[in-house]
This record gives C-alpha cells, structure tokens and sequence, in this order.
C-alpha cells in the first residue's frame, strides 16, 4: 500500500481563517483529522464528542466539528476531528467520498470517480 499526501485548505465557518495542510491520504479513517490546537485557533468549533477506534483497536474520545474543506478545485463543508495536537493531518474516506475522489495508489494521487446510486 501506498502512503501519499495532498493539499487541503481548510477554512472556519465563521471567520475565513484559513490554513493549508499537506493531508495524508487514509482511507482506514472515516473523517479528516486535524491537531484540535490548530482547530481551534481557525475559529473551529467542536460540535460533539464521538468515540474512534485507532491503530491498537482502543477507543479513545475525540470532539468533532465542521469547517470548509478545499481539495482541488472542490469545496465543501465537511466533518473535521479535533485531533492530538501532534496529530499529522489525515485525509479519511468520509470525506473523499464526500468529494467524489479516491486513491490511485500507484500514481500517487486522488482521481475523480462517479457517485453511487440515486
């Protein structure tokens, strides 16, 4: 498996702070993952707490919220998890989807793919 990144932008709701982020691509995490200091210093606000399984098969707690999320020429508002403040970004499949991109592991790069069903 190939282990790639992109760039996202990713912007408050409310006060167009933005920053932008070279995102790992993890199709094993359901949402995009964000160090929470950095979330929160955007404008960012948690909406609720969901539990998540990580790497060792624990649950641990983390706050999620919504910010704009630019990918390409693409943007949306998306579901973004307030992650460890050491937490490098991740870009999970929820939001790929979301996007309508996948992985190309071989090129290295996200590609644009139909929706499924109506």
């Amino acid at each position: 498996m190939s282990i790639f990144s992109v760039p996202i932008e990713v912007e408050a709701l409310t006060n167009g702070s933005s920053a932008t982020f070279d995102a790992l691509v993890d199709t094993g995490a359901s949402y995009t993952v964000l160090p929470a200091n950095v979330l929160t210093s955007l404008g960012v606000e948690p909406i609720e707490t969901r539990s998540f399984e990580i790497g060792d098969e624990s649950i641990v707690e983390y706050s999620i919220g919504e910010a704009h999320l630019g990918i390409g020429h693409r943007q949306f508002i998306t579901v973004v998890v307030f992650g460890p403040e050491d937490a490098s970004a991740l870009l999970g499949a929820t939001t790929l989807q979301q996007f309508g991109f996948a992985a190309d592991t071989v090129n290295e790069r996200l590609i644009e793919v139909p929706a499924i069903g109506l």
